[in-house]
């Protein structure tokens, strides 16, 4: 899975990494997306967290 904030970065690279053989799955939408739906969004100590 390859995400960032919003979905375009990603996209780019998941694209790239399938070109080069890798198995990869773009988040559409990005962090926006998956928290605009509800899923949970933790830092990196496991914490709830919050996009910005």
């Amino acid at each position: 899975m390859v995400i960032c904030h919003s979905g375009h970065r990603s996209q780019r690279a998941a694209r790239i990494l399938t070109e080069r053989g890798a198995e990869a799955v773009d988040v559409k939408g990005g962090m926006n997306a998956w928290s605009a739906v509800g899923l949970p969004v933790v830092d990196g100590r496991g914490s709830s967290g919050s996009i910005a």
